[in-house]
């Protein structure tokens, strides 16, 4: 048992009432000192802490310190899951690694013959053995971009209305609702496209935009039905869902107390949505783009079925042609030579180079935007 000093009365007050209070009061702690437990400071291993060469190797971000138990064992349930994980992840970046080697090694021929030229030639003739993917990247480019344009201006406004101009009584249905066009397959898009939208596109849409602004060379072509127009359009009807879908969750995040604060400062809405919301969403609202630009790049079915075919460089978005997708989904059963199929995964090489140079520099733009959010206020 420590032996502990009395506490002394240090009470300020000179009133009969707080002395006697006061007097109380340290009699009671001082009984309570007296039968109080032994709490001198013990060595760490006796009550269960971390030993320090744990504590260091955590610090030195050794994380297995953590599952160890007081006698330096770990866990065998811990063990075996953290081998599980971890060879999971290292199965996928096994995987990421093995679709490179057998783009590059199916590749290997067209490379060694045409080499970099493949990427900025325009002829594809199967007949000479003349290929060149120049056309199929720019048409991939402009069909994600139209796409991507369209998607973010519908579906991050759709987000928006949902999330705050919407009666709450309807803001579930109507997000269930648009969720639920994410199922649709992309074959019944295309149909869809291809049966109904482009030919509505061909007698209406597309010969007014050519009597009307044909002047602008995008518009001055002929109207087929099909094409980049068609492709971009039935894209973007695919990209909405996934749009509204992740950028309301991003908007859902946001503290009440942070449009609170604005309201009662006196901002309007819309001054509410750009100063406090959408900055602090900025991070998520840029994942969800990023994501559906990945699908935009990376879509087969519905793209293939509506843009027709042509493997001249586009000059207006009326104009036919091939995505780099859609040349492969369309081409691979017509290969009549090795060097046709090695041409045709060169174009898949350059997809999967682009996709993932793409992620690259989106997860940069990630770590720019993922800085201090919320109010900016400007002095």
């Amino acid at each position: 048992m420590i032996e502990r000093e009395p506490i002394k009365n240090n009470n300020k007050f000179n009133s009969p009432g707080h002395s006697d209070q006061s007097a109380d009061s340290t009699s009671a702690l001082n009984k309570a000192a007296q039968i109080a437990p032994d709490t001198e400071p013990r060595p760490a291993d006796q009550i269960g802490l971390p030993q320090a060469g744990a504590i260091a190797s955590v610090a030195a971000g050794n994380y297995t310190a953590l599952l160890a138990r007081p006698g330096g064992k770990i866990n065998r349930g811990d063990r075996i899951f953290t081998i599980i994980i971890r060879s999971i992840v290292l199965a996928v970046l096994a995987v990421m690694v093995g679709i490179f080697i057998v783009l590059v090694t199916g590749a290997a021929p067209a490379i060694s013959r045409f080499g970099p030229g493949f990427i900025v030639s325009t002829g594809w003739d199967p007949v000479k053995l003349s290929f060149g993917a120049l056309p199929f990247i720019v048409d991939t480019l402009i069909v994600a971009l139209i796409a991507m344009v369209l998607a973010t201006v519908v579906g991050l406004g759709t987000a928006i209305y949902v999330t705050e101009y919407a009666p709450r009584w309807i803001q579930e249905p109507i997000a269930y609702l648009i969720e639920l066009l994410a199922f649709i397959p992309s074959v019944v898009y295309g149909l869809w496209g291809l049966l109904v939208m482009a030919p509505w596109l061909q007698t209406t849409i597309q010969p007014w935009l050519a009597d009307n602004l044909g002047f602008i060379p995008a518009f001055n072509g002929a109207p087929y039905g099909v094409g980049i127009m068609s492709a971009s359009l039935i894209l973007a009807m695919m990209l909405v869902p996934l749009v509204v879908a992740l950028s309301r969750e991003a908007l859902l995040l946001v503290p009440d107390a942070q449009k609170e604060a604005m309201y009662a400062l006196g901002a309007t809405r819309w001054e509410v949505i750009r100063q406090a919301i959408l900055p602090y969403a900025r991070v998520g609202i840029a994942g969800a783009l990023i994501i559906s630009l990945g699908r935009a790049l990376g879509e087969t079915m519905a793209v293939a079925m509506t843009i027709g075919g042509g493997f001249q460089l586009p000059t207006t978005v009326l104009d036919q042609g091939y995505t780099l997708a859609s040349i492969i989904a369309n081409e691979i059963n017509e290969v009549s030579s090795d060097t046709y199929l090695s041409a045709l995964i060169f174009c898949g090489l350059i997809l999967f180079v682009v996709t993932v140079g793409v992620n690259i520099g989106a997860y940069m733009l990630l770590q720019r935007l993922s800085g201090p959010r919320g109010l900016r206020v400007k002095g």
